[in-house]
């Protein structure tokens, strides 16, 4: 899903201008997975506005997540090493 060693460099570089903590980019992963965990906006536009255009989202956000779930560890490392 991810290519980590782009993300690992990006934020390499990202990092060589920008300074940031590695604490605080592991917490911003988590974060955001647990965002994507909880993020129901596909329900909302079916269910409550009648949109079935973003139906076809729900696999790929949920392969995403399976992704993201069964490598937290690396996804984190992507983002902290230096």
């Amino acid at each position: 899903m991810f290519d980590l060693a782009r993300v690992s460099e990006f934020m390499r570089g990202y990092r060589s201008v920008v300074s940031l903590d590695a604490s605080t980019l592991a917490d911003g992963v988590r974060r955001l997975w647990r965002k994507r965990m909880t993020d129901f906006w596909q329900l909302k536009f079916h269910c409550d506005r009648g949109d079935f255009s973003c139906d076809e989202l729900f696999t790929a956000d949920e392969a995403l997540l399976h992704w993201w779930t069964d490598r937290i560890g690396q996804v984190e490392d992507a983002f902290t090493k230096a």
